[in-house]
């Protein structure tokens, strides 16, 4: 059979491409030079919703045209084409779609429909950029009880019962657990606000303009997502004295503050669900007629009710109760109101799959009242444009909800690349499949991480090995969005999973290697318009990883990342284009050929300089 060809990245067989905002009219062309063909088919349907069949139109003996136009209600679209022809004077039908790894772009002819990989459309209402400060930043998430302890003599603030203190700062994390698993003395190293303010030159230095905390609000646990009380610091952190101070000492240096919001649950251990009676407050744990009842949901009261995981320590709000609605965001006494209006800089939100979009719309409103320069960020794993939870597809980035998420399908490409586990050109097909389904303000807002408290450090993550570690600092540097760094992945920190990956910083023993490549490629983006605002656009040789940020004929960074143990000399000859874009004759103006780049090494070119 010859073959039907359709690439959804081809401004010439999809236009415009990508995500698209509602009301667009989109062409699209099919290349089939199969004979006898009847009739061929674009078939449509938005997401949960009505399905159209529009018979595309023949322009030349082998291409086949169709227009259509995105409804005015924001959401994803499916599609795939249906061609009829006859054969030995019998009805044949196939079917055309995304490839069968649905990684889209160039796709696959199918012989029976249930077997079609859709290919995905985005919709969205309208962008919604993040604030300058951010979109032009670079985040630092920080661990409040792993970084410093700014007390006289490293005391140890307001220690808690049932705890004890690590020795001393090289000690490795650890739980002590009874024989269920569960956790029963909590552990802590000491770290404060006040550490983080005398740490804050520190920050400067390096480059941060963003600080994401850890949650800093009371709790039992030394990561504080079992929230005690919303509208308290916890007192081994300090006081709100001290936050105030912290922002205040921030907002001089240019550092703009995050906070982590946990509103999908609370601690048993709190003044809402006051388990363990630590509250003078009549929690809902200790009766039916507490005020806080209605806050949780209980299957028989008082020791089965739902919980985040099955985890009894963290029983899960009922975020329909409009109390808690009001609690959270809807009053202007609300937690996201109280501490908003103290000057932070917005908020990253925890577990944002088991919150519902009208919840996460209610605080992305109430942060608008307070101030439209806040950045609302969501704790989201997977790509977030076509995520389902709890039996419903999400509609985070359409507009008017979350600025961006957290980037973890980047840290996942990133690893996989320098670990060997996938080649420079499946990573280019992940990149692309990111880049068409993310609407532009989305890619760019999203909180791009190769490590975070819940995933292995970089270091381990790539066998301690300088040379890969640097080129995946580069490439979170390069790709789309803001780069933010896990506290100590600047200095070499190694570790495993939780707890392993939450060890105090190495205050005097740094990895100045890496400490001095990471200022450098702060200060590459700070000086770099096109990491910010250029176009992005990526490519591969055999074995080299290549991303263009392009912004103008002067001002664009080309990065080539070697993936081999050779010295490999790039070749624009060799590249890999399998799709077409507004520079597609970047390489053949430039002068960038026959570059040598070492052994797992890199090279960056910023329009005719090399560094």
């Amino acid at each position: 059979m010859e073959k039907i060809t359709y690439h959804s990245w081809k401004n010439e067989y999809k236009s415009p491409f990508g995500a698209v905002k509602v009301n667009s009219e989109l062409t699209f062309h099919l290349d089939c030079p199969l004979e006898n063909i009847t009739s061929i088919y674009l078939m449509i349907h938005k997401d949960f919703g009505e399905s159209f069949q529009i018979k595309m139109t023949a322009i030349t003996q082998i291409r086949y045209k169709a227009v259509f136009t995105v409804t005015n209600e924001s959401g994803l679209y499916f599609y795939h084409f249906k061609i009829d022809y006859q054969e030995n004077h019998n009805k044949r039908t196939i079917y055309y779609g995304s490839d069968p790894h649905n990684l889209s772009g160039a796709g696959t002819t199918y012989y029976e429909k249930e077997d079609i990989n859709q290919y995905q459309l985005t919709t969205y209402r309208f962008d919604d950029p993040a604030p300058e400060w951010y979109q032009n930043g670079v985040a630092y998430q920080l661990f409040v009880d792993r970084f410093y302890n700014g007390n006289k003599n490293s005391e140890v603030s307001e220690r808690k019962k049932n705890s004890f203190i690590y020795a001393s700062q090289e000690d490795l994390p650890m739980y002590i657990k009874d024989e269920t698993g569960k956790i029963i003395r909590w552990e802590f190293f000491g770290g404060n606000l006040l550490g983080v303010i005398k740490k804050l030159p520190y920050l400067a230095k390096l480059g941060v303009t963003i600080l994401y905390l850890n949650p800093i609000f009371e709790a039992r646990s030394n990561h504080k997502y079992d929230t005690g009380d919303f509208m308290k610091i916890d007192p081994m952190f300090g006081s709100e004295e001290h936050f105030k101070e912290l922002i205040a000492q921030s907002e001089l240096l240019g550092i703009k503050i995050i906070l982590d919001g946990v509103f999908n649950h609370v601690g048993a251990d709190s003044r809402y669900f006051n388990q363990f009676n630590s509250y003078v407050s009549n929690g809902a744990y200790q009766s039916i007629e507490s005020p806080y009842s209605d806050w949780f949901t209980f299957e028989h009261f008082p020791d089965e009710f739902d919980s985040w995981w099955g985890i009894k320590d963290l029983p899960t709000l009922n975020k329909e109760n409009q109390e808690v609605k009001d609690f959270i965001y809807g009053s202007e006494n609300s937690v996201i109101n109280y501490w908003s209006k103290m000057g932070i800089g917005g908020w990253r939100i925890d577990v944002a799959d088991e919150l519902s979009d009208a919840f996460l719309m209610g605080i992305r409103k109430s942060m608008d009242a307070v101030s439209t320069d806040l950045v609302l960020i969501g704790e989201v794993w997977e790509d977030a444009t076509n995520k389902i939870a709890h039996g419903k597809r999400r509609h985070y980035l359409e507009g008017g909800m979350m600025h961006g998420v957290m980037n973890y399908p980047f840290r996942d490409l990133i690893i996989g690349l320098l670990d060997n586990q996938l080649t420079t050109q499946e990573a280019v097909l992940m990149c692309m499949k990111l880049k068409e389904n993310y609407p532009p303000e989305a890619l760019k807002n999203n909180l791009n991480n190769i490590g975070s408290h819940d995933t292995t450090r970089i270091f381990t993550a790539l066998q301690l090995k300088s040379e890969k570690v640097k080129q995946a600092l580069l490439l979170l540097f390069v790709l789309p969005g803001v780069p933010c760094i896990y506290y100590g992945d600047e200095v070499g920190l190694k570790g495993g999973m939780d707890p392993d990956n939450r060890r105090y910083f190495p205050w005097g023993n740094e990895n100045e290697e890496i400490q001095l490549f990471t200022t450098q490629l702060i200060k590459l983006r700070k000086k770099e318009v096109a990491l910010v605002k250029g176009s992005f656009h990526t490519f591969s040789t055999e074995h080299i990883f290549i991303v263009l940020r392009y912004f103008s004929v002067e001002e664009y960074v080309l990065v080539l990342v070697n993936c081999s143990k050779e010295q490999q000399e790039f070749n624009s000859k060799d590249i890999a284009i399998d799709y077409s874009f507004e520079q597609i004759d970047f390489f053949e103006q430039s002068t960038i050929d026959r570059q040598k780049v070492s052994p797992q090494g890199i090279k960056i070119i910023l329009g005719s300089e090399n560094l």
